[in-house]
């Protein structure tokens, strides 16, 4: 019977997390890829070119849905300050963050890739990428809501990102520690508490 052409592809993926979550994807080996997967390296090269096109294939579709879920919950925020107020926003922020850590957390392996394990690939510049659009989504925000007639203290695009660095921080290693998660939100919602508090603070007080 011949093998199972997603079969074989589920175990060179499987087999590539692991190697790239050890060894980087500078130093992991396609040698190794292909021995874990029962495969030599000519039949795994069959299936991908190249190094790259195999953490594409792991890190690409994950990528696009951790930008997009960042994009949709700043939206959702500008609707609420028409529809529920500023106050709203402070309430539900919780949940956003919640939200995104589940979608992460039903792909986790790969959110683990682009955190720690994405230098010298062409997804590089992940972490720095969601932090300086979130930047650009808080200033954002905070323009419509002054716009609405919110009082709120000014911040510098420097300020905002030094700010929105040390968040991500918390949120990154949140995810590299937490295998389960139940545990992750536990820490999620004690963290986006800390992290509510001290921006209203910042703005309001």
């Amino acid at each position: 019977m011949p093998p199972d052409p997603a079969n074989t592809i589920e175990r060179i993926l499987k087999s590539a997390g692991l190697e790239f979550l050890r060894n980087g994807y500078a130093g992991a080996s396609l040698r190794k890829i292909a021995a874990a997967a029962g495969l030599t390296t000519g039949a795994l090269y069959r299936h991908y070119a190249d190094k790259e096109a195999l953490y594409r294939a792991l890190v690409e579709p994950v990528y696009h849905k951790i930008l997009d879920s960042l994009r949709e919950e700043t939206d959702h925020y500008e609707g609420l300050l028409d529809s529920e107020g500023m106050d709203a926003m402070w309430e539900d922020s919780g949940r956003g963050v919640e939200l995104v850590f589940r979608s992460i957390y039903d792909h986790l392996d790969a959110a683990r890739l682009l955190i720690s394990a994405s230098k010298q690939t062409v997804y590089g510049d992940f972490k720095e990428k969601i932090i300086r659009m979130d930047v650009d989504l808080t200033v954002r925000y905070l323009r419509a809501a002054r716009r609405r007639g919110y009082k709120l203290r000014k911040l510098s695009k420097a300020e905002v990102y030094i700010i929105t660095l040390g968040q991500y921080a918390g949120f990154f290693e949140i995810i590299l520690r937490h295998d389960e998660l139940k545990e992750a939100l536990k820490c999620v919602r004690t963290y986006s508490i800390f992290c509510s508090g001290g921006w209203k603070k910042l703005l309001e007080g």
